[in-house]
């Protein structure tokens, strides 16, 4: 009589009380966080609907807008329940997480693209991380065929443990965040002569730069910064013993979310601000199209105000 289940039309009192209470724990923080990127969606509509209508078809466009709605959708899937079977929801779930990463990164790759647009070695390096990274997101999809399964004929799914090889699927990206912010801050660094540390606080509290250089800077600055926290602890998470499978997922959703809602924004808030540059006159340098800035020096000669010190190409 003490294996008997006095509800069971409630399906988590199948599993051990503890685990049950991190899965609710779990699910609770995939809902918050989903309501916070739908919010996020929502107030950003006006600015979206801008973007679209003054802007053609580009790859970064169309990535901006898959981030998003794919990191919408991964949390759609993984809050439902019951299904018929597990392993093709995971299946799913997986393959959706890795569109919304890899649009995200695509942001970022972008722009360090047009930071060195004329450094064709960086470009290649680049590119050749960001492919890597996406590359080494393959490893999720052994998820779905031993790491799902269905609990006590409940049409609910729960996960084993993550081994430890699939850490490299978000560790890989992280490393090429870390690298293109660096990369992005030494150029601008270079671009304006910033050596002396009174000039270093002025540079990192962007009042020493024109706007679109300081938009760049600042936007990287809150990318990373926001972006890295949240994935050091989900990597501490996943690759702690002592976590529980359940645990070791949990941050996922929210990390992905962070990601995708910064790419977005950074990329969202330095094209607007191009827009408005362009409308007002104030930058004759500035060129619209893609979602990163170039930065040259002009040549002798040009005019040159203290926002246009630098030619600047938003690609």
């Amino acid at each position: 009589m003490s294996n008997e289940i006095l509800n069971p039309v409630v399906y988590l009192n199948y599993l051990d009380p503890a685990v049950a209470n991190e899965y609710e724990v779990s699910r609770n923080v995939r809902l918050a966080t989903l309501g916070a990127l739908t919010w996020d969606i929502l107030s950003s509509l006006p600015e979206d609907w801008k973007i679209a209508r003054t802007s053609k078809p580009t790859p970064v466009l169309f990535a901006y807008f898959l981030a998003s709605e794919n990191c919408s959708s991964y949390l759609l899937l993984s809050l439902a329940g019951p299904v018929a079977q597990c392993e093709v929801l995971a299946l799913n779930i997986i393959v959706v997480w890795m569109i919304a990463s890899a649009a995200s990164s695509y942001l970022f790759l972008k722009r360090v693209h047009a930071v060195f647009l004329q450094d064709r070695n960086v470009w290649l390096f680049f590119t050749f991380l960001w492919l890597t990274g996406f590359g080494t997101s393959f490893l999720s999809l052994a998820d779905p065929l031993h790491e799902y399964y269905e609990f006590a004929d409940t049409k609910h799914c729960i996960s084993r443990r993550v081994e430890e090889y699939q850490s490299a699927a978000f560790i890989v990206p992280g490393l090429f965040d870390t690298l293109v912010f660096l990369a992005v801050t030494y150029k601008i660094l270079m671009s304006h002569c910033v050596s002396t540390p009174k000039t270093w606080r002025a540079f990192w509290c962007g009042e020493a730069l024109p706007r679109l250089s300081r938009a760049v800077l600042q936007g990287g600055q809150q990318y990373y910064m926001i972006t890295a926290g949240i994935n050091v602890t989900r990597a501490v998470v996943t690759l702690l013993p002592s976590a529980s499978p359940v645990l070791q997922r949990a941050l996922t959703p929210p990390a992905l979310a962070v990601t995708s809602v910064m790419a977005c924004r950074v990329f969202r808030n330095l094209r607007l601000a191009a827009l408005q540059q362009r409308q007002i006159g104030a930058l004759p340098f500035v060129h619209i199209g893609s979602a990163s800035v170039n930065i040259h020096r002009p040549k002798s000669g040009d005019d040159a105000t203290p926002d246009t010190d630098f030619k600047l190409e938003v690609a």
